[in-house]
């Protein structure tokens, strides 16, 4: 286990003055969200399964799902979707319930071997296909490559740890990252970041390793106390940029084999990270920062009456509506309704569009 610390700790013992910025800045919004959450249950809960769905749905469309995001609403409410999907379901629902339970229990759940071999069970817990090899390490050796149209892999990206050594590099990497935390050895973001790269370098499972690296990258912020991410789904922000997040991978994956770069002669000369922690760290300030937003939509919603803020809710739900609409909707009465309305315009949330009665207040 000498060469533990060497092969893994000389990738993040020295990085860029950007990327300490970047940590610094995170941090920031960290305590800023941390201090300034005061959202009521109903409004955690209702955005938490908000974030679920789009966490599912983005994080299965990265590996090839079709379903969309009222799709996986569907599967999260028990209801049937098209044929064409079922598979896609699958996957889907395997999500679900393993992010649900990450969010509720991510306290209970310290890295251990164990763990993740119980969360890839539980990940492809209704996958048909995966049945043989549900919560075991792989047996027959893998390759991350480029399909063609015809699903067959047209050109090797490159080639995943040997199936017979995977027992011995989960070993060595849970070992040090579960040191590395309690120890507060490095930054715990360098630390993930980390775990993250060489999990997918590995390629441990011989399906499901690209979903359970973000369930684990919940789970590792969380236990870290990055409690935003449970808010704004950085599944999501990958899906979007989801080239940058394969280039970034393979840009450092590739050096860990590289002349100079082996993990077993001991020399990591060549070993870097840096693509992977910048696209890695550039999507947690994205995601903390549109957190943030939702501390400042509180503090305006602090100054309205129950009445203007009834009927703020209710032009924030449909995005744009009539004063008939909203006196229906609300049951506030129509005095009152134009009353709120002026004061959103005042503190610029809404816009008057039309005069008369075909005037519509929109959404800003």
């Amino acid at each position: 286990m000498k060469t533990i610390p060497q092969k893994f700790d000389y990738r993040i013992k020295t990085i860029d003055p950007h990327i300490v910025a970047l940590l610094a800045a995170i941090d920031e919004v960290k305590g800023q969200f941390k201090a300034g959450l005061r959202m009521t249950p109903q409004a955690i809960t209702s955005l938490k399964k908000s974030v679920l769905i789009t966490s599912a749905g983005a994080s299965t469309r990265i590996e090839g799902a079709k379903l969309n995001d009222k799709q996986v609403e569907k599967v999260m409410r028990g209801l049937a979707v098209s044929k064409f999907a079922d598979r896609d379901s699958q996957e889907v629902q395997g999500y679900l319930e393993t992010l649900q339970n990450v969010f509720d229990n991510y306290d209970a759940l310290p890295l251990r071997e164990s763990l993740i071999l119980s969360l890839h069970k539980e990940l492809l817990k209704y996958s048909t296909k995966d049945e043989l090899q549900r919560g075991k390490y792989k047996m027959k050796e893998n390759t991350v490559g480029v399909l063609g149209p015809d699903g067959k892999v047209v050109r090797i990206m490159f080639e995943t740890t040997k199936a017979y050594l995977t027992p011995k590099e989960m070993q060595e990497l849970v070992e040090w990252t579960a040191e590395a935390l309690q120890e507060n050895r490095f930054h715990p973001l360098l630390t993930i970041a980390n775990f993250i790269v060489e999990f997918l370098k590995i390629h441990p499972f011989e399906d499901g390793n690209g979903r359970l690296s973000r369930v684990f990258t919940n789970l590792l912020l969380l236990r870290s106390g990055y409690s935003f991410v449970q808010y704004v789904s950085h599944e999501q922000l990958i899906e979007k940029r989801k080239d940058e997040y394969y280039i970034a991978l393979r840009k450092s994956q590739e050096t860990f084999s590289a002349k100079g770069g082996s993990a077993s002669s001991g020399k990591t000369d060549h070993v870097t990270i840096t693509p992977w922690l910048n696209f890695f760290l550039s999507v947690i300030h994205e995601q903390a920062t549109k957190a943030v937003t939702f501390l400042e939509e509180e503090k305006f919603e602090d100054i309205l009456s129950p009445k203007q803020h009834e009927v703020w809710m209710y032009i924030s739900s449909v995005g744009e509506a009539s004063p008939s609409d909203i006196v229906k909707a609300t049951h506030v009465v129509m005095p009152t309704v134009r009353q709120a309305l002026d004061r959103l315009i005042e503190l610029g949330k809404v816009k008057r569009i039309g005069r008369g009665r075909g005037t519509r207040y929109v959404k800003l």
